[in-house]
């Protein structure tokens, strides 16, 4: 494999919706990129691929990247960036942490920098213990756009062409405010580095946000689309007017946002993200996202595809407040209610 020397090269684990959508906004912005896959799977990747854009409803071919399906073949300081795209749940799996334990060993003591995609209570701290890297060559990121596989099927709206959609490998959605990524800056320097990058591609910007509030970001909101899963996945107006239910998950994300390693940051945030703050927030989300079908997609979403990640931790925060003796009411009730709702479902 030929890695130009001229440019940043990245290497990003996974190649889904998260993967080819980094990749091709970095590979804009002028860096190298390489995926690393299972095995068996790499002529499925291989260049070029196709991503459609609901921001301009068109096509957009990337191309001239790489596709690896061996992790032995990545070498110590062959990339400034590496970004592992797996959720929490599955880099929680035994493969999952074996690939983490195995990356760990190459790019420990080197100056690659490691992008987690992982979400949840205390899955940083899995990272760091599996992999046995610094704490500052570890950065958290969060995808901004939202971004699918082509083959999920969800509702088209004009003037999206089905057609186009079948032509195309994953397709991605902006938001408004067109921050397609965001990363931690825990290590500034890094960070900075990464989204200056980023911001290179000249259609999509990397924001860059504190420990202590991608801390809230990566936890608070799995009670909302927990909400969403036991009403059905409607549309976020119906979720709203389920009043009982709806104020059940915001007190439990209120309960979350409160825990002591959230700070007086998250008291703050508990308190402003009332019922009213946030059925304002997702229902702009829902308009902004247009003609990309927001609750659509957090149904493929959040309610199968990262379904375990989002239950997983759900569970933990219970745990870790029940710890600090907070009872969790909120939650443990919301909790409950998903479960109920899943096994009735089960057995239907």
């Amino acid at each position: 494999m030929t890695i130009t020397s001229n440019k940043t090269n990245i290497l990003v684990v996974g190649a889904g919706a998260v993967g080819f959508s980094v990749g091709y906004h970095l590979h804009l912005s002028g860096a190298g990129i390489t995926f690393l896959v299972r095995k068996g799977r790499k002529a499925a990747f291989d260049p070029p691929q196709n991503l459609y854009c609901y921001d301009d409803a068109t096509l957009k071919e990337f191309n001239g990247f790489n596709v690896i399906e061996d992790i032995e073949e990545v070498q110590p300081q062959q990339y400034s960036f590496i970004i592992i795209t797996l959720d929490g749940n599955v880099s929680r799996s035994s493969e999952g942490a074996a690939m983490l334990s195995r990356m760990g060993d190459i790019v420990r003591n080197s100056t690659t920098t490691v992008i987690m995609n992982a979400f949840g209570s205390g899955i940083r701290e899995h990272y760091l213990q599996i992999m046995r890297i610094p704490e500052d060559q570890l950065l958290r990121g969060i995808l901004g756009t939202l971004s699918h596989q082509s083959k999920a099927e969800l509702p088209v709206h004009v003037p999206t062409d089905p057609k186009l959609i079948a032509q195309s490998i994953v397709c991605y959605k902006h938001p408004a405010n067109k921050v397609g990524f965001q990363v931690e800056n825990n290590n500034k320097p890094a960070a900075k580095q990464f989204a200056e990058l980023y911001n290179e591609s000249g259609v999509s910007r990397c924001g860059q946000v504190s420990p202590a509030m991608f801390n809230i970001y990566s936890s608070i909101g799995f009670p909302v689309y927990a909400a969403c899963d036991i009403a059905g996945w409607p549309k976020f107006s119906a979720v709203i007017a389920n009043k009982d239910l709806w104020r059940l998950a915001c007190r439990a994300q209120g309960e979350i946002a409160a825990l002591p390693k959230h700070g007086l940051i998250g008291k703050i945030m508990g308190l402003v993200m009332g019922p009213y703050m946030t059925a304002k927030i997702h229902l702009k989300m829902e308009q902004d996202m247009l003609p990309l079908d927001y609750q659509a997609f957090n149904r493929f979403h959040h309610g199968g595809k990262v379904r375990a990640q989002d239950i997983e931790s759900i569970r933990n925060s219970i745990i870790e407040g029940q710890l600090q003796g907070r009872q969790m009411k909120a939650l443990k009730q919301l909790f409950q209610r998903l479960i109920e709702h899943e096994d009735a479902n089960q057995s239907m």
